[in-house]
């Protein structure tokens, strides 16, 4: 180590040795319990609990750690709502021992090694002349503080106190669940022998990606590509929505397309969570133009006529004449073809605001929504 880190081990380990109350809580919890106190939160799984609900808490009594297990759910399913059933494998006390890993009418004897308390105190040595004591599980006992008789040993769970059972659980998914969304089931979780609390579980909820739906809150963001004739002279495009519906967006011809722009369906998006899908979000689409490479000169000659535009520009004296061409970012440039736009990016699921860049206030675009 460097002369820097000893020097730090050397100086932790006089604080400790010369504060009584630090060396009896070194005594006590060992290294680990001068790091955090000697108390609060001695797993993380406490932290994790702790944000959940549930957890074990200082003062309350000691409880397994919970089963957390994550569960992919569709968009369909978050839309519309649906009950799923799940297996979690758990640990419950023996029945043919009640939980004491030995047979009906046998002894458990203490052990001589640990003398009954599961650990060892040993000297560990740090650096030459510096030592300090750290408890080690029995190797023994192999922690339990007592022996006994390998014919006494329960054989349904080969002395282990618990077997492993499997339980169903039914998670409903509620119209506008999220991701982050949790249900915990308590007192289904395992059983350990020592403790008289039985631990919970925990079931996340993640989202599924959709081929065609971005979800950002309670909105549902569509980007499709369109061509500049289909942008200048109106189209449909019928899409299937989460519940099976086929919603037929119309533009208008003349009513052109901006692809910086959002335009919006009304009361079409998600579920808002806690209203059984009687409040709704909206669906709002982001249309990207392609524009075309090249043009032919019979397109070119119609295009201005069509747009009353002018060849005719203004001359700019003792100017340089410099051309443009197409800007392909190194990273793409294998992928084929210029950068010519760009989908509506998203950082956040959970977020409410519209598409960046966009705007969605009164000068948003309607659309002609019909059902089918």
């Amino acid at each position: 180590l460097p002369i820097s880190d000893k020097f730090k081990q050397v100086s932790a380990a006089y604080e400790c040795l010369s504060d009584e109350s630090k060396r009896k809580l070194y005594d006590q919890y060992g290294k680990k319990g001068m790091e955090e106190g000697g108390g609060g939160f001695h797993d993380a799984s406490d932290i994790f609990s702790m944000f959940f609900g549930g957890g074990r808490r200082d003062g309350a009594p000691p409880k397994p750690k919970d089963i957390v297990h994550e569960l992919a759910v569709s968009l369909e399913d978050m839309y519309n709502g649906k009950s799923k059933k799940i297996a979690v494998s758990r640990d419950r006390l023996c029945t043919g021992c009640t939980g004491t890993g030995v047979k009906n009418g046998a002894k458990k004897n203490s052990c001589q090694s640990c003398r009954g308390q599961g650990v060892q105190i040993k000297l560990q040595q740090m650096f030459p002349g510096m030592t300090q004591q750290v408890q080690v599980r029995c190797s023994t006992c192999k922690g339990t503080g007592s022996n006994v008789a390998p014919s006494d040993i329960c054989s349904s769970c080969n002395g282990n106190c618990v077997v492993k059972d499997r339980k169903v659980l039914e998670i409903v998914v509620e119209k506008g669940a999220k991701k982050g969304d949790h249900q915990r089931f308590e007192g289904e979780g395992d059983q350990h022998p020592d403790m008289k609390v039985i631990g919970d579980v925990l079931i996340l909820f993640a989202q599924k990606p959709h081929d065609l739906f971005h979800r950002v809150g309670t909105k549902l963001v569509v980007n499709h590509k369109i061509s500049l004739r289909d942008a200048l002279c109106g189209f449909e495009l019928p899409i299937q929505h989460l519940d099976g519906r086929l919603i037929n967006i119309k533009i208008l011809p003349g009513q052109c397309v901006d692809p910086g722009f959002a335009w919006i369906v009304r009361r079409e998006g998600m579920p808002a969570e806690k209203t059984g899908g009687t409040v709704r979000g909206d669906l709002i689409f982001h249309f990207e133009v392609e524009f075309p490479t090249k043009l032919t000169a019979k397109q070119q000659s119609t295009i201005t006529e069509v747009l009353e535009a002018t060849t005719d520009f203004p001359k700019v004296a003792n100017g340089q004449k410099v051309s443009l061409s197409d800007y392909v970012p190194k990273k793409q440039s294998q992928q084929g073809g210029p950068n010519r736009g760009m989908y509506v990016q998203h950082d956040d699921d959970d977020e409410e605001e519209g598409p960046r860049g966009h705007p969605m206030g009164g000068g948003g675009q309607g659309v002609q929504c019909q059902q089918q």
